[in-house]
Order: C-alpha cells, then sequence, then structure tokens
C-alpha cells in the first residue's frame, strides 16, 4: 500500500501548484510572500484548507451522508501584520473567483502547533493526496442546509472571534485534474464516475447511514472474496454492489449514486485495524468497478489518490496492477476472517449478506478446474505424450510454481497450464494464463540444463483451456510462441 504523499515546504507546494515562486525576492521574504490562496496558470483557484477547520456532518436527512464544509476568506480579529495583507488578497481572489465562474479546489493542510501557541497559522504539511473539489453554499439557496445543519453555530464554535465570516464552501467530488498532479486524486478512496456518481437527487430510501452500508459493503466484498474460484477474482460494478446493499432510489431501482463516499469508508475502516499481525491488508475495494465509460472494468478515479503514479499508467498496464491486486485479495485467504472479526462483523454476517457457497477462503479449486486437469492427465496424447510416461497433477518447480498437469520421459518433458471456464469471469486470466506458460517453460528448461546437463530433455508447455481464447489475444499468444488447446471438453 502505497504511504500518502505530504510537502512539508510551502514554497515547492505553491511553485508545483500555482507556479508561484515564494522565493522569488529571498527564502527570508518568504513570510510575507506566501499566499494562502493563488489562481493556477489555468485560473484554478487553490485554497489552502486547514483541517483543523474543516466541518465534518453526518448529514440525516440523506441517509446520514458524511458532508464537509470550510469557511474561506472573511476577516478575524486577531489578524496582524502580514495575516492582515493575506486575508486580504485570499479575499479578493474569491471574489474574482466568484466574478468569473471559476473553479475553486483546496488541499488540506495541518498547521504548526508552535505557531499556532504565538497566535499565527503557518503550515507544517500539505497533503497531497487530500485535495478537494469546492462548491460555494449561497446564503438563499443554500439557507435550509445552513439552518438544518446548524453550520453557523458550529463554525462559529470552530473560528472564534470573527468579524467577516467569509464564504462557506463545501467539499464534493472531483470535477477535474488538480493543479500540480495529472489527475483528481479525490477525497474519496474510491469516487465514483459516470452512472455511479451523484447528487442524491433521487436518494436511497433506505434507512441506513453511509457508515452502516460501509460496515455492511465490507462484509459482501469479503464474502465475495471467499466464494471465488482458481484464482480468478470477479470484480463488481457499483450497480451489483447497490443490488447486494439492497440501496434503491424511489422507484426501487439499485441505486448506486454516492457508493464512492461509503467504499472511502469502507476503506478507512479496515485501514484503521492494521496491525504488525496483520499488516499490509490488500487494496479491497478495488474490486468495485465502473460499469460504463471510458473507465469500464476499472476502479474508481480515486484510486490514484491511493496508489501513487497510477494515472500516469496506460490502460493495460493499469489492468495489470489491477489484476495484480485482486490476487493479493485472494492470497490474503482466510485472514478475511480476522479483518471481520476485528471490526465486528462475523464470517456468518457476510454469507447472509452476500452469494453464500460452501468451501473455504477465495482462490480455491473449482470442480471445473480439477475436472479439466485430470481429463488432460487421462488424455497424454491432446499433448503429445504417451500413456507410460510419468503424469502428475500440481507438479512442484524449483521456483516455487506448480503447474496444472505435468508429463515426464527420459527425453521429454511436457507441462500444461489448464484455464476452465471460470476464467470466463475475468477475461485478464487467461492472459495471464500465456504469461504463466512462458514462466514455466523457462523454469523448466533452466531445471533440465542442471538436471541433465549431458543431454537435457525438450521441454514443452501448452495453455489448455476448455472454452476458447478471446480474440484479442490471439496475436499475443502467437507472438509469445505459446501453444494453445481450446474447447476441452472433460464432459464430452
Amino acid at each position: 500500500m502505497d504511504k500518502e504523499r505530504v510537502e512539508t515546504s510551502t514554497h515547492n507546494f505553491w511553485k508545483l501548484t500555482c507556479d508561484v515562486d515564494t522565493y522569488r525576492k529571498s527564502p527570508q521574504h518568504a513570510r510575507h510572500d506566501t499566499p494562502w490562496n493563488a489562481f493556477s496558470p489555468d485560473d484554478v483557484l487553490v485554497c489552502t484548507l486547514w483541517r483543523d477547520q474543516i466541518l465534518d456532518i453526518e448529514d440525516d436527512a440523506e441517509g446520514g451522508r458524511l458532508r464537509r464544509f470550510v469557511r474561506l476568506g472573511g476577516k478575524m480579529r486577531e489578524w496582524k501584520g502580514p495575516a492582515v495583507a493575506h486575508g486580504r488578497e485570499a479575499d479578493e481572489n474569491l471574489r474574482r473567483a466568484a466574478a468569473d465562474k471559476l473553479r475553486v479546489v483546496g488541499y488540506e493542510a495541518d498547521p504548526d502547533p508552535a505557531s499556532l501557541k504565538r497566535g499565527e497559522r503557518k503550515v507544517a504539511r500539505f497533503y497531497m493526496d487530500r485535495a478537494h473539489e469546492l462548491q460555494r453554499v449561497f446564503g438563499f439557496s443554500g439557507a435550509d442546509l445552513v439552518t438544518r445543519l446548524r453550520l453557523e453555530e458550529r463554525f462559529q464554535e470552530r473560528r472564534g472571534d470573527t468579524i467577516d465570516p467569509g464564504y462557506l464552501f463545501e467539499l464534493v467530488s472531483p470535477k477535474g485534474a488538480f493543479p500540480g498532479r495529472q489527475s483528481p486524486p479525490g477525497a474519496l478512496a474510491n469516487p465514483p464516475e459516470d452512472d455511479e456518481v451523484g447528487l442524491f437527487d433521487q436518494a436511497p430510501t433506505a434507512s441506513l447511514s453511509n457508515a452502516e452500508y460501509a460496515r455492511l459493503a465490507v462484509s459482501i466484498l469479503i464474502e465475495h472474496v471467499r466464494v471465488q474460484r482458481d484464482g480468478v477474482l470477479q470484480p463488481l460494478t457499483y450497480k451489483d454492489l447497490a443490488e447486494r446493499l439492497n440501496r434503491r432510489n424511489k422507484h426501487g431501482e439499485a441505486w448506486a449514486k454516492g457508493l464512492g463516499q461509503v467504499l472511502g469508508m469502507a476503506t478507512e475502516m479496515i485501514d484503521s485495524i492494521a496491525t504488525p499481525e496483520l499488516e499490509d491488508i490488500p487494496y479491497l475495494t478495488t474490486i468495485v468497478v465502473s460499469g460504463q465509460g471510458k473507465n469500464k472494468g476499472l476502479p474508481g478515479v480515486g484510486i490514484s489518490g491511493r496508489w501513487r503514479g497510477y494515472e500516469a499508467l496506460n490502460r493495460q498496464e493499469k489492468e495489470a496492477k489491477v489484476f495484480a491486486e485482486y490476487l493479493r485479495i485472494l492470497s490474503f485467504g482466510s485472514r478475511w476472517g480476522t479483518v471481520l472479526d476485528l471490526l465486528g462483523l462475523t464470517p456468518s454476517d457476510a454469507t447472509k449478506a452476500g452469494t453464500s457457497s460452501a468451501g473455504g477462503w477465495g482462490g480455491g479449486e473449482s470442480d471445473e478446474h480439477k475436472a479439466l486437469k485430470q481429463f488432460i492427465k487421462a488424455n497424454p496424447h491432446l499433448v503429445g505424450a504417451e500413456p507410460g510416461w510419468f503424469s502428475e497433477e500440481e507438479y512442484a518447480l524449483k521456483s516455487g510454481d506448480e503447474i496444472d498437469v505435468f508429463f515426464r520421459s527420459g527425453h521429454q518433458w511436457i507441462g500444461v497450464e489448464v484455464k476452465s471456464c471460470i476464467s470466463d469471469k475475468l477475461e485478464r486470466d487467461y492472459e495471464r494464463g500465456l504469461y504463466q506458460a512462458i514462466k514455466y517453460a523457462a523454469v523448466l528448461e533452466a531445471q533440465a540444463q542442471v538436471d541433465h546437463p549431458g543431454a537435457p530433455p525438450i521441454v514443452k508447455v501448452f495453455l489448455a483451456l476448455e472454452r476458447t481464447l478471446p480474440s484479442h489475444l490471439r496475436a499475443t499468444a502467437e507472438k509469445l510462441g505459446v501453444s494453445v488447446l481450446e474447447n476441452i471438453s472433460p464432459s464430452a
């Protein structure tokens, strides 16, 4: 799991996001030349969001949805010296952004404790993965919201002696790339897009809060992992998850909008229980993917805020990274049961929440895979082997891998990696099979050279499929020189 990025140099932060050089006179002038907000070259207003001044509120009228608010601009009686000028400049920038309808964003920042004791605010660190879209809450249209959530009173408790309260903003899902970054990091662990994003204009009718949905989602996702087979983890779309959560709008339709916030809370819950005994917990919520759009089949855009450099990857590289995470999720095995226990969720709760199935945790072997292995072993002629040769299933290689079926004679070794119909659930597994064949062939050839240096046996490795190889992988198989056997049907 990648470490969260922070920037402790305000000079670097403003140079990166807004191309503002606070050292243009000299480092000694930086105290006077470091802004509180500034415009990027693309006319996006970038603001400092003090973490101790962000208001987090669960909105009961919207199913307990977590909402975050901040006040920017205005005046405080305690300001003196450079703070007065900075406050005036920040207010002018906010007025310009409002007048010209410019985009406003903010990065969370921690104040320096020593400076606070002196009555000053100095940034100790900016959190580069905690960037937020800021949506203005206007007095007239937002009056009901302000009253219902008691925002004025709550901010007054936070800010103290205020001359002018400034402007009220809500932190919302990203609307575009953030200054200084290639793509939006997102305030949420999985902020959704296309059919998953929304403003709750048709809010779910269920009475559960987002926190309750998050707990239920963890159970559902872990149960989903438990019932997977053959090392193939089939992802769920946001709508699939909404259906399993029984999260519906007033028309009874599965309602996926806003699930990014639920998944963000689910990830935070899992992160909170990490211990030395249960460290490096895989990124479970990556198995929830977009059901349409350019990122169909991939997790929401907010994953880039957790996986550094993710957005710089091309589509194939993103798929490979996500697929590798799925293997980690499956390999975590029964430790997911420990995760449930530590969160106060039992495996039986998970079974009730999701699709139940007998057996162990995710990654176990399916009956289809077993049958295909047995069929290949019982029919050695399919790969050019003879009935009298040594044969074995799950043959152990010196690399620590196991190949599904292995045949051996004095002059030839033949390995077979098999993929049952289960792989149809995730076509990426067929591509994995091609590269597994290449890997196993290289290992067997090395073993043959070491074990029989005088006359090493000929090595062949096949990929045997119960179904057919996806058409877009045929050129890959040919380029790699992998022999593929298709439509091998044990039932026939």
